[in-house]
């Protein structure tokens, strides 16, 4: 009878304690599409008490509540609140319960995440019979991570001059904020030194010829992928003229061609002509039955360097002399002299070979001494 009292009296001890939540509220990182997870334990749940799960809505200084759950029941089922439904068929929220002796953990799920679902989640009991500012709460937070991506300031094409100034801004947004750093896209070093400069501001001073080219802000808070925005910087300067090769020779009356080849380089693009001496003057040479020219420009060479290239058709007598790659801008104007010699062979890349097995090879090599044996005049001999 005595035991029996006294477990009717522990009975009535523990069950007059008041509810109330224990630990706190872990905060979860996740990225974009994952499924959130905050864990509320209660204990000393009676049965005039219910565990709510309530997404925090903060305007300015003022914060109000949208409750998403009861117990383990979602109260937003058919609220837009919460969302569509995926493919898979789930709803944006749930309440997962697990029950650990005296303590009881209410798992809020937040599915599908999106940016806008990070902020503060509260945790409450709601007792009956007691005002709501006695209710125990605490609040669980959900941060969901964003790749970076970059705002755009200004233009992505930079034009200097020669011992100006010129500064490269670069932010961007994601969570966690991310880092910035520019670099050069060719691998170089940067116009300070060193080959990466962290900080969203990149200031060139003292700008020289070699500090043209491109140069990439990098966005990175390590949640793929990272962010980059390429910016162009073009330096004014006087043309720079550069022969390939500045003597070419080639066999004449073989029908074989000579190629002369010329790098020109500045900005803004420099005007460019070939010339060769005619009538004790300097002329522009243009595309005929005798020349052809042509420009060539590629990824693999400089930014600003353009590859000029003049064909003089079936070599003659007449076509040995002195050639001119000629360039000018506003800054300034360069030329690069070329010699074209005769020799007694067929140059480059395109004569026939006596090496080579096969005998079209030979008859190529041979055709052109034929054509040459029909012009000499044939002589005869008769006996008087």
């Amino acid at each position: 009878m005595l035991l029996a009292v006294l477990t009717i009296c522990v009975f009535h001890v523990a069950s007059g304690q008041k509810p109330d939540i224990v630990d706190e509220i872990k905060k979860d990182v996740k990225p974009v599409n994952a499924i959130g997870y905050l864990n509320c334990t209660a204990v000393h749940l009676n049965l005039g008490a219910t565990v709510h799960w309530a997404k925090i809505i903060y305007n300015g200084d003022e914060m109000s509540t949208v409750d998403l759950s009861e117990d383990d029941k979602v109260v937003l089922q058919n609220s837009a609140a919460m969302g569509k439904k995926e493919d898979l068929g789930e709803p944006k929220y749930g309440v997962l319960v697990k029950h650990d002796k005296l303590r009881t953990t209410f798992i809020l799920l937040v599915r599908y995440l999106l940016e806008k679902d990070a902020g503060d989640y509260m945790c409450y009991i709601k007792i009956q019979n007691t005002d709501h500012s006695d209710w125990p709460k605490k609040i669980g937070t959900i941060v969901v991570q964003v790749a970076p991506t970059i705002n755009i300031i200004g233009t992505s094409v930079y034009e200097a001059v020669i011992g100006g100034n010129l500064t490269l801004s670069c932010s961007a947004y994601g969570v966690p904020s991310p880092n910035i750093t520019w670099k050069r896209e060719d691998g170089k070093e940067l116009a300070m030194g060193g080959f990466q400069y962290w900080g969203a501001t990149l200031v060139l001073r003292d700008i020289a010829k070699k500090d043209q080219g491109n140069h990439i802000c990098v966005a990175d808070n390590s949640v793929r992928p990272p962010a980059s925005y390429t910016v162009q910087i073009k330096v004014f300067y006087a043309p720079t003229c550069r022969a390939v090769q500045n003597s070419v020779g080639q066999v004449q009356n073989r029908r074989y061609d000579a190629k002369l080849e010329c790098l020109v380089e500045g900005h803004p693009e420099p005007h460019m002509s070939w010339k060769r001496y005619e009538n004790n003057e300097r002329m522009i040479i243009h595309d005929d039955s005798n020349f052809e020219t042509d420009k060539l420009s590629g990824t693999q060479n400089y930014l600003e360097e353009m590859w000029y290239t003049l064909l003089v058709k079936n070599v003659q007598a007449n076509d040995y002399a002195d050639y001119w790659c000629t360039a000018d801008n506003k800054y300034g104007s360069c030329e690069a002299k070329f010699t074209l010699f005769e020799t007694a062979e067929c140059q480059g890349h395109n004569c026939p070979s006596l090496k080579t097995s096969g005998s079209n090879q030979i008859v190529a090599y041979l055709l052109p001494l034929v054509f040459a044996a029909w012009s000499v005049p044939a002589i005869g001999w008769m006996l008087l």
